[in-house]
């Protein structure tokens, strides 16, 4: 009978079948069979499951599934391709993301980025310890992070913004402390802008060396021009102890929130006067889970009203407390009793082994015994305030939740620009450290705003209310992709809770970016 072959379009596919005819002698009439070929490309069949029996590679998927969705959202690869190559691009976006679900893939990146998805996302891409040097120097020597940032910007229509101060510690070595054994620690100061509407971190400006508060609010008010916003509010980690840099920081007329140490004569008087209230049932809020007893104070600075919050925190005061109990005993216990020579210094010895708990060590020697106890009352004023802390502001009306909130995002995000910072230091860079330091500061940034806007979006989705972000993130971690033999993928079967957080969030699962 009569063989051929024909086409069939099947969801927008075409396939190739072998049609054969044949006479049906029950029905009198001629009848077809028809036997698969294959999938019907380049006008050949192509036997796609005979070419693709098993899995030929598992890659690693889920965890980067939210940090996939920022960046396509945000269209971070459309705006560092306006200033970088599309080889640059993928490189910072990958390192951006190695940061957060993998720190130690510096040690050795190509590895790493071969075992995840972002091989399939981004093919052939070679990236090795000497093509993250070169890229970074690139960075560093010249304004494209500036350029990105404003790049960013101008695709928003944000008039307002809030600026955190964060101080990036890094280490020199100068040839008097190599002599010592020493180290100095410096400090880089980064001023990192908050888009207000979105909560994401949208540009930053590294400055060279510590700033007084006067210099600190003129640069502030300097990046807030360069990225063309109209208002900012400054968020300092830093406790400004001198009066003359809080005065300066009042009259600068830029709205500002900073802790203070409740030490400070301008509110040691509030402390005293509000602490038989401090635990007072009206004063009890809860943030984050934890409970808080806030007291807000009003303090009158020449012709300005300050105002704040005093906060205290039990569950501060107890750790505090067990600290320096337990510190102490042990000091005790290894100073009590020893033998001193004739040519040991009883106080050298004491200073050498109690450190900073010194002023709290009352000691004698007795026939050449060094005896030793704990000034009670010197503890006892040292944790009068323990767990209290003040936030002061100025400039605006901020609710005590909004402070701490800012505050507490500060701290974090110092914290996170100074591990990302040494962890990217590995390399040795010699005389470009500077220079690779400043390209580091692009990638922590890219970093923090990826990881910023998955929270955000978590937040949104009411997900955080039922769950951690770290559970939420172990959930997703179990997702792989699989690599066929025939350069097609497939993503492991999601169970529900997978397929809940995903339809929540309304994320795609998509390698294209």
């Amino acid at each position: 009978m009569k063989t051929t072959t024909r086409v069939k379009k099947i969801n927008g596919h075409e396939y190739l079948y072998e049609i054969t005819y044949y006479y049906d002698k029950e029905t009198r009439r001629t009848r077809q069979k028809s036997r698969y070929l294959g999938k019907y490309v380049d006008g050949k069949p192509v036997r796609v499951r005979e070419k693709a029996k098993s899995p030929e590679r598992v890659y690693a998927y889920g965890e980067l599934i939210p940090y996939l969705n920022a960046i396509r959202t945000l269209d971070l690869s459309g705006i560092l391709e306006t200033h970088l190559t599309e080889h640059e691009t993928r490189i910072c976006l990958t390192l951006a993301i190695a940061a957060l679900t993998c720190p130690d893939a510096i040690y050795n990146p190509g590895a790493w980025f071969e075992g995840t998805a972002l091989s399939r996302v981004y093919p052939g891409l070679k990236i090795s310890s000497q093509t993250v040097s070169k890229l970074l120097k690139k960075i560093g020597e010249t304004g494209i992070s500036m350029d990105i940032c404003r790049t960013y910007i101008s695709r928003r229509e944000t008039a307002e913004s809030r600026v955190y101060d964060l101080m990036i510690p890094q280490l020199r070595f100068s040839a008097a402390n190599k002599r010592h054994k020493s180290n100095v620690q410096f400090f880089d100061q980064v001023s990192l802008y908050y888009d207000r509407d979105l909560s994401v971190p949208a540009a930053y400006m590294p400055h060279p060396k510590n700033l007084t508060a006067t210099r600190l609010v003129k640069n502030a008010v300097a990046g807030m021009h360069i990225f063309h916003y109209r208002n900012t509010t400054l968020i300092s980690g830093r406790e400004f102890n001198s009066a003359m840099n809080i005065y300066g920081l009042i009259f600068s007329g830029t709205p500002f929130v900073i802790p203070i140490n409740p030490d400070n004569e301008l509110v040691r008087e509030e402390i005293r006067r509000h602490r038989s209230e401090l635990m007072h049932p009206k004063n009890l809020k809860i943030f984050h889970g934890e409970t808080l007893f806030v007291v807000p104070i009003t303090i009158p600075v020449e012709s300005v009203q300050m105002h704040g919050y005093i906060c205290y925190s039990p569950r501060q005061d107890e750790e505090e407390r067990n600290e320096y109990t337990e510190d102490l005993d042990l000091i005790i216990e290894s100073l009590h009793n020893i033998p001193i020579y004739r040519w040991t210094d009883p106080a050298d010895a004491v200073l050498d082994i109690a450190g900073k708990y010194e002023q709290f060590i009352q000691w004698k020697v007795d026939d050449n015994r060094l005896m030793v106890n704990v000034k009670q009352k010197a503890v006892a004023r040292q944790l009068r305030d323990a767990g209290v802390s003040v936030l002061l502001y100025a400039g605006g009306e901020f609710q005590w939740d909004q402070c701490m909130q800012w505050t507490s995002e500060q701290q974090e995000d110092e914290e996170f620009f100074s591990t990302v910072t040494s962890r990217l230091q590995i390399y040795p860079h010699t005389v470009d450290a500077e220079t690779i330091r400043q390209g580091i500061y692009l990638i922590a940034f890219i970093s923090l705003m990826l990881k910023r806007w998955v929270e955000r979006q978590l937040e949104a989705a009411g997900l955080l209310s039922v769950s951690s972000i770290q559970k939420i993130m172990i959930d997703l971690e179990k997702i792989r992709l699989i690599g066929l033999g025939n350069d097609r993928t497939v993503v492991t079967g999601l169970h529900p809770r997978q397929q809940d957080i995903l339809e929540s969030l309304k994320w795609q699962i998509d390698l294209q970016i």
